[in-house]
């Protein structure tokens, strides 16, 4: 017997998703899946973040018309493409179910956009709003763009974002790579760029996602890519015993100096996020070198720029050199209460400038769980506690469809021991059909776990199907109790 149940979902909305804007509402608090060592109290640290955050908008944001910049200071009307980069990760990460900041972001990236030169990318400095210098590109601008189109991607629904992202990812593999995979630090250096690489610039955290996206060069973004960067990284460690990157190396990792500075500031940060998102062991064994340095120094007393071979601290106590070593803290559960000091310290320092404050929202996010990778999001516990396996990095399939465990593709790979239930569940649609002998109950859930409401409940034997209009798109987790057991699925609803 099949049984068809059309549903009025302004009422399952009423206590659910009607306010929701987003797919994935800040905070998120994820634990990674169990990847790194977060704060304590990830509560107290988001609303730490929304409130600075709000603070940074107020003193960093400015638009005008249908494009926004973050300004390089307070009350400044210059910008970089660093920035740009920073802002529009920022927006879709702090977007919640009130606000959704979702506007500001296409303001940015319009800004992103109207700044570009010849090879589609932004030019690492602007005037204002309006005027460009005739400068080149920055790859660490571009590449926190290119990630943050394709987080909103996951965030706000559009595809519009997943194909700018694959625009500019080609871009970048044009004019600020090399072949052999070593990056540029922009697109016109010449041949200075070949011999002077900023590791800094690149983010392991990142290949996975530009694989994704563009998938003719995944070889290149997975392998290629990573592999020759990452072997940056692990020289500059390598060099010291404090772990630390140097801002500038040449070609084979060989450090230009012996400080750890602005520039090199943001490499923690990308190789602790690919630790968070991936469970990276390359990056995972930089950060516990690293924190081996960082656990002895007194928070309060972090000072920069650091000389990496002695460790001997500068003048600069801030929140670059405070919240960017902290990360590394995430690498071992021996440093908690290291990493929990690390953060009271940045809260206390205030607000700042555009740079400090901006890596402080950034490393913050990450460390408090409110960075999770959107195309792999960590499994929510549904409200009776069963728990939701993961699945690989899966982009949303333009028709709509279940994202199941181990996928790397749109094709629906199912768990040996759930093959013969888990295949009941399909989606064609927007209809949802469970199949099975007994079904009893189908719930609805947002995938951070929030419940969206009961979708049907009864008895039934055969098939149910249930109407999804009026659902906006995205991801869901659907519960069901079929033939005595629970069977628990992810599903793109577009």
């Amino acid at each position: 017997m099949k049984c068809l149940v059309k549903m009025g979902l302004a009422g399952l909305f009423a206590f659910g998703l009607a306010q929701a804007a987003v797919n994935f509402p800040f905070p998120q608090m994820s634990d990674y899946g169990g990847n790194a060592t977060l704060l304590s109290d990830k509560a107290a640290a988001s609303e730490q973040l929304k409130s600075q955050f709000q603070a940074w908008m107020k003193d960093m944001y400015n638009e005008q018309g249908d494009v926004a910049g973050v300004r390089s200071n307070p009350g400044s009307n210059e910008y970089f493409s660093e920035g740009v980069g920073y802002g529009m990760l920022l927006m879709v990460y702090f977007s919640d179910n009130t606000t959704s900041y979702q506007s500001q972001f296409d303001k940015i990236w319009n800004f992103y956009k109207s700044m570009m030169n010849e090879n589609g990318l932004m030019v690492w400095k602007v005037g204002n709003l309006t005027t460009k210098y005739d400068q080149g590109a920055a790859l660490d601008g571009d590449i926190d763009a290119a990630a943050a189109l394709i987080m909103a991607y996951y965030q706000f629904g559009d595809e519009k974002y997943k194909e700018d992202a694959k625009k500019l990812i080609q871009a970048m593999k044009k004019s600020e790579f090399e072949s052999n995979g070593l990056h540029l630090p922009g697109d016109k250096w010449g041949d200075a760029g070949y011999n002077r690489k900023n590791p800094g610039y690149f983010d392991p955290a990142y290949m996975p996602l530009f694989a994704l996206v563009d998938t003719e060069n995944a070889e290149f973004w997975n392998t290629t890519a990573y592999d020759a960067n990452m072997k940056l990284y692990e020289a500059s460690s390598a060099e010291v015993s404090t772990g630390l990157i140097d801002d500038w190396t040449d070609k084979n990792g060989k450090s230009e100096d012996d400080y750890y500075n602005y520039d090199a500031s943001r490499a923690p940060w990308r190789n602790a996020k690919a630790v968070c998102w991936h469970g990276d062991q390359r990056a995972l064994a930089i950060d516990k070198k690293m924190a081996e340095f960082v656990s002895k120094v007194s928070a309060s007393n972090m000072k920069g720029p650091v000389r990496r071979a002695s460790g001997d601290l500068g003048n600069d106590h801030n929140s670059t050199f405070v919240t960017s070593l902290m990360t590394a803290l995430i690498s071992d559960a021996k440093y908690q209460s290291k990493l929990d000091e690390y953060w009271k310290e940045a809260v206390a320092l205030g607000n700042e400038n555009y740079f400090n404050q901006s890596l402080k929202l950034l490393n913050g996010l990450l460390v408090s769980g409110n960075m999770p990778n959107f195309a792999n999001p960590p499994a929510p516990q549904s409200s009776s506690s069963v728990p939701v396996s993961s699945s690989s990095a899966v982009p949303p399939q333009s028709s709509g469809g279940i994202v199941g465990p181990g996928s790397s593709s749109s094709t629906f790979a199912i768990a040996p021991a759930q093959r013969k239930i888990a295949s009941a569940i399909h989606l064609q649609g927007r209809t949802l059909e469970i199949a099975g002998s007994e079904i009893a109950r189908i719930d609805l859930f947002s995938v951070s776990g929030a419940t969206i409401g009961t979708l049907w409940e009864g008895k039934a034997s055969g098939s149910v199907k249930v109407s999804l209009e009026g659902i906006p798109s995205g991801l869901y987790v659907v519960k069901a109790k079929v033939s005595g057991e629970t069977i628990v699925r992810k599903i793109n609803v577009r």
